[in-house]
């Protein structure tokens, strides 16, 4: 196989057909509906289509502003292609979409960071912002460092490197010894809307209490008492928006709170529920700027809230208890107002203290 050269990947300074927002990421030895899987690809939205269709899409109100990923099988590697999308360079859907291969992701972003990673089974070994290719972290941040010279990412200088997602698919390149042509991209390819409440990504590491006697609360209780704590919570907060009744949600949540699994696919009742959710969040946060007069200030502020509860049930769900408690959990301490409260916040506290007390 003839290696990936510089010329293989200059086309994408053109802006086309990619734009200035992107996300590129490379998967061996999985195939392009596994890898749209683990994204969070719905089902019944698998299909070709071109970029064109999608940005169409993910511009309208109509349509709920969906985000799309396309798959491009490339030899022993797919590559996830999304346009205007960045989820395969976070760090959880990451630990998803390498577990038990490799994952090298390629971020061209021009309003905000770009960025490199190299993932291998759930682990980041190598991570940086092309820009910065000196400030790198992971496993084993210099475990690229002859590749990264020889595409013209200079580890060991701190200059600033203009257009550094060049160098950096460059560098995917070295890795997986293929990249994609824009010949390739502008049919149609496999794809499907992204929604990552259905991936296989664990919640958010970033996202929890910040008081240290609740994060100590929370290391120390043992894990039937977060799970029931995380199925309190979510409960809590579906009264506090009318959603206790929704078929097969408090179902799901018992069924975790017992340490069962408690998966929700995206076409059963709770799973068309959640997704309906989700779409009234994106909405809330697109059409703020895109299409102010389409929502009241009632409507947005739900959608917002809407958000909020569907990330606090998909980490209810999660089966690691603690991480499922300290994510949902932050609605409670770090929330809107209308999700917070203090007493109850206190409740918890005294409740997972005892319950480690008691052991």
């Amino acid at each position: 196989m003839p290696e990936v050269t510089l010329d293989d990947v200059l086309w994408i300074d053109d802006g086309e057909p990619l734009g200035e927002i992107f996300c590129l990421t490379f998967i061996k030895d999985v195939d392009e509906t596994e890898a749209l899987s683990r994204l969070g690809g719905l089902p019944d939205t698998l299909r070709p289509r071109t970029l064109e269709e999608a940005s169409e899409a993910y511009l309208s109100y109509d349509a709920g502003y969906p985000e799309f990923a396309f798959a491009l099988r490339l030899g022993a590697w797919t590559v996830l292609i999304e346009p205007d999308g960045f989820q395969g360079s976070l760090t959880e859907p990451l630990t998803a979409l390498s577990r038990g291969t490799e994952a090298v992701v390629v971020q061209r972003h021009d309003y905000a960071d770009h960025a490199f990673r190299y993932a291998v089974d759930g682990i980041l070994v190598t991570g940086f912002e092309p820009t910065w290719p000196d400030q790198r972290w992971g496993s084993d941040p210099d475990r690229l460092l002859e590749q990264m010279r020889v595409a013209g990412l200079v580890p060991d200088e701190d200059d600033y490197l203009s257009e550094a997602y060049v160098p950096a698919l460059l560098l995917a390149g070295l890795i997986t010894g293929t990249v994609p042509t824009p010949e390739a991209l502008t049919g149609e390819l496999l794809s499907a809307e992204i929604d990552s409440w259905f991936s296989a990504a664990p919640p958010s590491l970033g996202h929890g209490p910040t008081d240290p006697a609740m994060i100590a609360a929370i290391e120390s209780a043992p894990p039937h008492l977060l799970r029931a704590v995380a199925a309190g919570e979510a409960m809590r907060l579906a009264s506090v928006l009318g959603l206790e009744g929704t078929p097969g949600l408090a179902e799901a949540v018992a069924a975790a709170e017992r340490g069962e699994p408690a998966d929700v696919v995206p076409d059963s009742e709770l799973g068309r529920h959640v997704r309906s959710w989700n779409r009234r969040a994106r909405q809330a946060s697109r059409s703020l700027n895109e299409a102010p007069s389409r929502m009241s200030d009632d409507e947005r502020n739900l959608g917002y809230m809407l958000g909020w509860f569907t990330d606090a049930l998909h980490a209810a769900l999660w089966p690691d208890p603690r991480a499922a408690a300290r994510a949902v959990l932050y609605p409670l301490t770090q929330g809107p107002p209308l999700l917070r409260d203090p007493a109850r916040e206190t409740a918890v506290l005294a409740l997972l203290r005892d319950g480690t007390e008691s052991r």
